[in-house]
């Protein structure tokens, strides 16, 4: 259980480095930025093989993980968000219509993630397994 933790949080790491670097590329257009995103992506793909190879048995994960997990993940999200919006108001009207993009994009995770966190919960309260 312990290895296929250590995998998701690793995946999950390596996305949101990937985003913020994507974000930072699309802002600069800058061949050192496209060079980090380029990075990340190949790092987010060693993190999903390495995720998929994790044995079935070992996905088999509690609730609370996954609740952990999203609640981690919404966190960050939400901490950027306030970062980004507060940043908006100094930019020039190109760039804030790049962040608003960027804003509605995690502001759609965040919901994703809120409803997983949700229908995770009500499985749980039901009586349904403790498997996600």
């Amino acid at each position: 259980m312990t290895i296929a933790k250590s995998h998701a949080l690793v995946f999950q790491s390596k996305l949101l480095l990937l985003n913020v670097a994507n974000h930072s590329y699309r802002r600069t257009r800058a061949r050192k930025d496209l060079k980090r995103v380029e990075h990340f992506r190949s790092e987010l793909h060693r993190a999903e093989t390495a995720l998929r190879r994790t044995g079935p048995g070992e996905l088999v994960e509690n609730s609370d993980f996954w609740l952990q997990i999203y609640a981690d993940l919404i966190d960050c999200a939400a901490a950027s968000l306030c970062r980004m919006r507060f940043a908006m108001s100094s930019r020039e009207a190109t760039d804030r219509f790049e962040t608003a993009t960027d804003v509605q994009m995690l502001e759609e995770l965040i919901a994703q993630w809120t409803s997983r966190m949700q229908l995770i919960r009500q499985s749980t309260a039901d009586g349904g397994h403790d498997k996600v």
